[in-house]
């Protein structure tokens, strides 16, 4: 966690009451030196080197500074300096040849500084002032160039901090050959830029995935965690402000503002991410303590910005701790109840949990370490992604194991359907056959009896005309008569003989007598057959939807005329229409349909037909039904095949 830590056992030279001597260290590829020791520290002055050439006044030194650290630490007078003012720092450099050049790096100087080398003035960051009106701050890594006669370096640092919670110097300043600084800045940057390349497509491939299923929230709120991360991390410290590389027409105090808006805001979006993940693990009402925090960083900003600011921002750091610690809290519980993908947002967490706790006392600079959010970050956004990733495999697996499941129950039911219209059509064949049979029953006994009785009641009324009897004897056998033809009437309703021209019962011809006698409706009957003898199975469901169709129109159509309509031109279907001129099915009352129209749409599933009920434009309603025909096309086969053989 610590690997930033500068050791104690530094073997490096060190500056020595304001004079750094390498004339005994010389400095090799790759190699770099850090300006520790003791600089010439000059208090609430902001000078130049002006201010130390020979036989001008000198200034007033207030001691020697311990680079590299904050000012806060320095006592003056048996009190330590506040984190706002302005001092000078100054330092001779005693190289370790007679001429040359080396480069030199400042990095996260707080607020503003200026640096002169032998007069020259070498390196800038904002502008130092006595006040925070007069200081424009700016965050910012300086590579400079020193060239060196024959003389020692005299470095003048002028440093001002009016903005931020502690001043001075709290990274080292460090030097080098030319072009190893320059390597290390590039490889730190490419480090960074990685770091956000891979956060960067995180984010944007869960937004994605967002769109795509916007009914879960979580791949939103990780999308803009890792965006916001993104923005916080090329445009803060933590990566050397890499952003002003890509972008260095970018004013730093607004990129500051940027960058601190991008850090309160992602602490309530990773909140958000864990609630949607697991809402009975995690409160939600510890949301809006977060939500309150960035309306309050938003106020500060606009009225009480630098200091005030920057220590609220630090309440921030100490607030995303204890935050951190319930969310260990939490995700332990998780992973007790086996909640999908914890454990791998445990380990993140974690990882992230120790490493904010470095950075957070290097910020504060309790402690001497380098940034690691980034690494950190990006492996906690990568268990994030696992842990969403694991979750989504649930999800699949789930959907998968559903889908097995359905299309098992899919079968047994399908299986379970067929055996049903299997039944039906059983029952409706038994139906038929017990129709058939009573039919002919009452035709072969009762009718028959009937007649019997009527032929010997009207020969008795002969036999005995002139008794008082002879008139009852009459009325008996009209009596009979009647009784006979509606016996015979049933048993021809019972059976239809379309298929079966041996059987007695009426044919479609005898139903529509029936009706236009019984109605005086005129009804007509168009038949058009391919075969001789019709052998369809199916003409018993036809002619009970016919004889359905027919009595509704007769019932309710108020028609003058009804045409029916038998086609069948041998290309495996066969159509039957009830045509009326009626008043239609809304004027009728039967838009919705009743017990015969479901009957009609029974018959017409047995035999896989097609039923339509549709408001004819001229009037009336058509009944029209589509049945399959197999016959001809059986027929037509065979007799090819016996042609062949």
């Amino acid at each position: 966690m610590l690997g930033g830590c500068e050791p104690t056992d530094d073997l490096s030279p060190r500056a020595v009451q304001g004079v750094f001597d390498m004339r005994d260290h010389s400095l090799s590829a790759g190699e770099t030196v850090n300006l520790d020791g003791e600089w010439e520290f000059y208090w609430d002055q902001l000078l130049t080197p002006d201010n130390f050439i020979s036989g001008s006044s000198k200034p007033e030194m207030t001691g020697y500074f311990l680079m590299h650290r904050a000012w806060n630490k320095f006592n003056l007078n048996g009190k330590r300096l506040g984190g706002t003012g302005q001092a000078t720092f100054r330092l001779r450099l005693l190289p370790n040849r007679p001429a040359g050049r080396i480069h030199l790096r400042l990095f996260d100087i707080h607020e503003a500084y200026r640096l002169w080398a032998n007069g020259k003035l070498i390196a800038q960051s904002g502008v130092p002032g006595r006040s925070a009106e007069t200081e424009v701050p700016g965050g910012s890594l300086k590579l400079a160039e020193i060239e060196f006669q024959s003389r020692p370096v005299e470095l003048v640092l002028q440093v001002s901090n009016h903005h931020f919670r502690i001043g001075g110097v709290p990274e080292p300043i460090r030097i080098a050959l030319p072009g190893t600084l320059e390597t290390i800045r590039a490889r730190d940057w490419g480090i960074a830029l990685f770091f956000a390349g891979c956060m960067l497509i995180m984010g944007i491939y869960h937004f994605v995935l967002y769109l795509f299923r916007k009914r879960d929230k979580a791949p939103l709120y990780f999308s803009l965690y890792c965006l916001l991360v993104v923005s916080y991390s090329v445009t803060s410290n933590t990566s050397q402000w890499v952003a002003s590389a890509i972008l260095p027409w970018w004013n730093p105090v607004i990129m500051e503002n940027f960058s601190l808006t991008c850090f309160v805001i992602w602490a309530s979006l990773l909140f958000r991410f864990l609630e949607t993940l697991y809402p009975n693990e995690f409160h939600h009402k510890l949301v809006y303590f977060l939500d309150a925090k960035i309306v309050i960083f938003f106020f500060m900003m606009g009225f009480a910005p630098g200091v005030p600011l920057y220590w609220f921002i630090a309440l921030c750091l100490v607030q995303m701790m204890i935050y951190a610690g319930y969310y260990l809290h939490r995700l332990l519980l998780c992973v007790k109840r086996g909640r999908s993908g914890a454990l791998f947002l445990l380990a993140g967490l974690s990882s992230q949990f120790f490493v904010g706790l470095n950075d957070t006392l290097t910020h504060m600079g309790i402690i001497k370490s380098t940034y690691l959010a980034e690494p950190a970050v990006c492996f906690f956004v990568l268990t994030q992604s696992l842990a969403l990733a694991q979750r989504f495999s649930a999800s699949f697996d789930s959907v998968e194991h559903l889908s097995l499941e359905l299309e098992s129950k899919n079968i047994s039911l399908c299986g379970e359907i067929k055996e049903r219209n299997r039944l039906e059509r059983k029952v409706v064949e038994t139906s038929e056959e017990e129709r058939r049979r009573i039919s002919h029953e009452l035709h072969d006994g009762l009718c028959q009896q009937l007649t019997g009785a009527r032929l010997r009641s009207s020969a008795l009324a002969h036999k005995f005309k002139d008794s008082d009897d002879a008139q009852t004897l009459i009325d008996l056998a009209d009596l009979l008569k009647e009784s006979t033809d509606d016996a015979y009437k049933t048993a021809r309703g019972l059976w239809p003989i379309e298929h079966d021209a041996s059987m007695p019962g009426p044919s479609l011809n005898d139903l529509l007598r029936g009706i236009a006698k019984s109605t005086d409706i005129n009804v007509t009957f168009d038949k058009q057959s391919h075969c001789k003898k019709c052998l369809n199975p199916n003409m018993t469901k036809l002619y009970r939807i016919a004889q359905e169709a027919l009595t509704n129109a007769a019932k309710h159509s108020k028609a003058q005329n009804i045409r029916l309509t038998l086609h069948c031109h041998g290309n495996g279907q066969v159509k039957l229409s009830v045509q009326d001129d009626g008043i239609g099915r809304k004027a009728a009352g039967t838009m919705h349909g009743g017990l015969g129209m479901s009957i009609m749409a029974h018959r017409a599933k047995l035999i896989n037909a097609e039923l339509r009920i549709e408001n004819d434009p001229q009037g009336g309603t058509v009944v029209t039904c589509v049945a399959p025909c197999s016959v001809h096309e059986l027929s037509r086969i065979n007799q090819n095949g016996n042609e062949n053989e």
